[in-house]
């Protein structure tokens, strides 16, 4: 997986103020480092984002057409209910934020980690990934529905009621994570690996009964 590439150097900047003026000059925003800003309205917007340093900052739902995130990182950033519906992200890093009931639909994810990030009700539907890893992170009840993926990692996660629908399951290692009550295609469970008490958990999808000796 590839790193974030950002620059030695950033560049201070309020979030609000260098977005209007670079939609002025249809421009991208480019080796900035955000510190405590809040996303603005941006209806309709396309905006893209380079070698930028998000560091505690708020986004929200924010009405933008198109998104897009190349070597930036998240650090400690609120993106609670931020909809990334058609977003792209590239070689991104979000490293414990908040990101309960998040959107990424229909979003192209490249070389992402997500670290310690608390991402409940995180839903990733129609999304498209290539080397994406969790780790550390709880995701209760988080969707994965037509998740295309290559090269995905999950380790020491809590996935207690996810749902993975229409989803290639073969080759995913979920051993490290709390699966309980994880809801999953029964025909998609082939090379699925798994410990052998995440397996007579899964049995039950099966309506198997297990008897005791």
């Amino acid at each position: 997986m590839q790193e974030p590439g950002l620059p030695e150097k950033l560049r201070e900047a309020m979030l609000e103020e260098t977005i209007i003026q670079a939609m002025e000059d249809g421009a991208d925003i480019e080796n900035c480092h955000f510190y405590g800003d809040e996303l603005p309205e941006m209806e309709n917007a396309i905006c893209e984002f380079i070698g930028c340093f998000f560091e505690r900052c708020h986004f929200s739902s924010c009405g933008a057409e198109r998104l897009v995130f190349v070597d930036c990182v998240f650090e400690k950033c609120d993106l609670s209910g931020m909809i990334f519906q058609k977003a792209t992200f590239q070689r991104v890093k979000f490293s414990n934020c908040r990101m309960t009931g998040t959107q990424f639909t229909q979003a192209a994810l490249m070389n992402i980690s997500f670290d310690d990030c608390q991402m409940e009700y995180i839903n990733f539907s129609e999304t498209k990934a290539q080397h994406v890893s969790f780790t550390g992170c709880a995701m209760k009840e988080s969707v994965f529905f037509q998740f295309r993926w290559q090269d995905w990692l999950l380790k020491e996660c809590n996935m207690r009621q996810a749902e993975i629908s229409h989803t290639q399951l073969k080759g995913l290692d979920v051993t490290s994570c709390d699966i309980g009550g994880l809801i999953v295609d029964i025909n998609a469970l082939r090379g699925f690996r798994v410990t052998p008490a995440q397996a007579l958990m899964l049995s039950t999808l099966l309506g198997l009964a297990i008897q005791a000796d």
